[in-house]
């Protein structure tokens, strides 16, 4: 026997050992075979799989998403809240014998702009400021040309500066402006500019004709133009040459219009009353009463105190007699008191002048009218 140098005997073919695997049946063989395929196909599918899954999910097509409606951008802002309170301080009502539209303040000694169709024909006017009080008017100067007129009346007020009307392009947002006590006119109307030219601007806007006369102004609240027509203004920049004509005129003074019952006052202004440290008068309510009835009528302000000296006195506007006293006048809250407006007073304008409880004297530009 042959020993190897590993100490093992070596098999020779002849060796039965030899031939152990030979010895395994034929459909062992087989078994074993299929199972190792099966084997090895299992684990490479283990491996492709997830990755063919994959593929296939990445060219899978999917269902079209739904379109996201895109909320619609709000407009831009043109004014501030305290720009807009700012610009409505210069603005006032025009009433003629048979309508009214709108004026605005364009320097410290009283001189308004408005429309020349408001004031032409040598009509009776009145001026309403934003406080609701009535004036009498000055007419300085007409151009029936460009459609533009100024008046004086002597008020309280804040002149609105001017812009510079050539900056603005088609589809430019501006706003209309008019007096914040109109009840039936909106105090700021956004508008869209049309078309712009050197002598026209076109707006799209929904005005009234409660409108016309008034300024037409962009951010910062300085006047653009000013509106002559509906849809039409002029460009601010043409009526300065007619300004600095009528800047040291006098006028004319004009009847005073009758109030007309169509125009509708707020009993309290958008705008902020200025600020004081005393007693104040704000509004009256209602503001019309008949000469041929008695009315409690409700004035609204603040600091009122109660006292021996409270009284309320009535004092026409472009008169000097028909003054009178209210009766029986009552403290409500420190911000309300009622009054009774005695029968058969004269039929014009009249402001507040109150008395308070302590004696301290409040004269105030808030208007009350005696109607036939």
């Amino acid at each position: 026997m042959n020993v190897s140098e590993t100490g093992v005997t070596p098999r020779k073919p002849g060796d039965p050992r030899f031939n152990t695997v030979r010895r395994l049946p034929k459909s062992r063989l087989e078994q074993l075979l299929a199972a190792l395929v099966i084997s090895l196909v299992l684990t490479g599918a283990a491996v492709l799989i997830p990755t063919a899954a994959q593929r296939l999910l990445a060219f899978r097509p999917s269902a079209t998403p739904l379109p996201t409606p895109t909320p619609t951008a709000p407009p831009a802002s043109v004014l501030l809240p305290d720009e807009l309170d700012r610009a409505l301080e210069g603005v006032v009502t025009i009433v003629n014998s048979h309508t009214f539209g709108t004026a605005f303040l364009i320097d410290p000694q009283g001189d308004f702009l408005t429309a020349a169709s408001l004031v032409a024909g040598g009509e009776s006017l009145r001026l309403v400021d934003n406080s609701g009080s009535m004036h009498t008017v000055r007419l300085v100067g007409i151009d029936p040309t460009l459609g533009i007129a100024q008046v004086r009346v002597t008020t309280e007020g804040r002149p609105l500066p001017f812009g510079n009307p050539a900056v603005l392009l088609r589809n430019d947002p501006v706003v209309l402006l008019a007096n914040p006590r109109i009840e039936n006119l909106p105090p700021a109307t956004p508008a869209v500019v049309s078309a712009a030219t050197d002598t026209q601007l076109r707006l799209q806007a929904e005005d009234l004709p409660g409108n016309l006369g008034g300024p037409v102004v962009g951010p910062g609240g300085k006047v653009l133009g000013i509106l002559t027509g509906n849809g039409t203004t002029l460009p601010i920049n043409l009526a300065q040459p007619d300004i600095a004509q009528w800047h040291g005129q006098q006028g004319t003074e004009v009847a005073l219009a009758p109030f007309p019952s169509f125009l509708v006052l707020r009993t309290n202004a958008t705008t902020s009353p200025p600020p004081s440290s005393g007693p104040t008068v704000q509004a009256v309510s209602p503001s019309r009463v008949s000469t041929g009835q008695a009315t409690l009528v409700s004035i609204q302000g603040s600091g009122f105190t109660a006292g021996p000296m409270l009284r309320i006195r009535f004092v026409p506007l472009a008169s000097p007699s028909g003054a009178f006293t209210g009766l029986a006048p009552t403290l409500v809250s420190p911000s309300t008191l009622t009054v009774k407006v005695p029968a058969g007073q004269v039929v014009q304008d009249y402001v507040v002048q109150l008395t308070n409880g302590d004696g301290t004297i409040v004269s105030s530009r808030t208007g009350l009218t005696v109607t036939p």
